[in-house]
């Protein structure tokens, strides 16, 4: 497993001429499948700023690899802020809190999603992740 604190920061370069294209800034996820659906670059070149997690080739301990440079076609819509997960809120899908997402244990090579670390020390299952919205990450207590 690997955490999304150790991801972010981590250079993404192109397998096809080891050229970076820009750092991991943070993860897209599909909610009701548990899974990283595309990473969000910082200091992207090109304009795209989101690679979806197809033309992901490796996640290592020092780089993200992906196919190729031109892998960083989308163009991110939301802001950065509602796409941050790390520091929002957790609430149940009661309207409960549930403190703050401090990390997100993940599958390097499936991209599914083990476990959501929060501010109490809790580990929720990466199944009981219900949505990610602009104010806060919602959860299946």
């Amino acid at each position: 497993m690997m955490l999304l604190s150790q991801a972010v920061g981590r250079p993404v370069v192109s397998s096809s001429d080891a050229a970076q294209v820009g750092t991991v800034a943070g993860l897209v996820l599909a909610p009701e499948e548990a899974l990283i659906t595309a990473v969000r670059l910082d200091g992207a070149k090109d304009g795209g700023d989101v690679v979806a997690w197809t033309d992901v080739h490796a996640v290592g301990p020092d780089a993200v690899v992906i196919g190729a440079a031109s892998a960083a076609r989308f163009a991110s819509t939301d802001s950065s802020d509602s796409q941050d997960l790390l520091g929002k809120r957790l609430l149940t899908e009661l309207g409960d809190a549930a403190g703050t997402l401090t990390d997100v244990a993940f599958d390097p090579e499936s991209g599914r999603i083990d476990a959501l670390h929060t501010s109490r020390g809790d580990r929720i299952p990466g199944h009981h992740l219900l949505g990610v919205g602009s104010y806060a990450v919602v959860v299946r207590v």
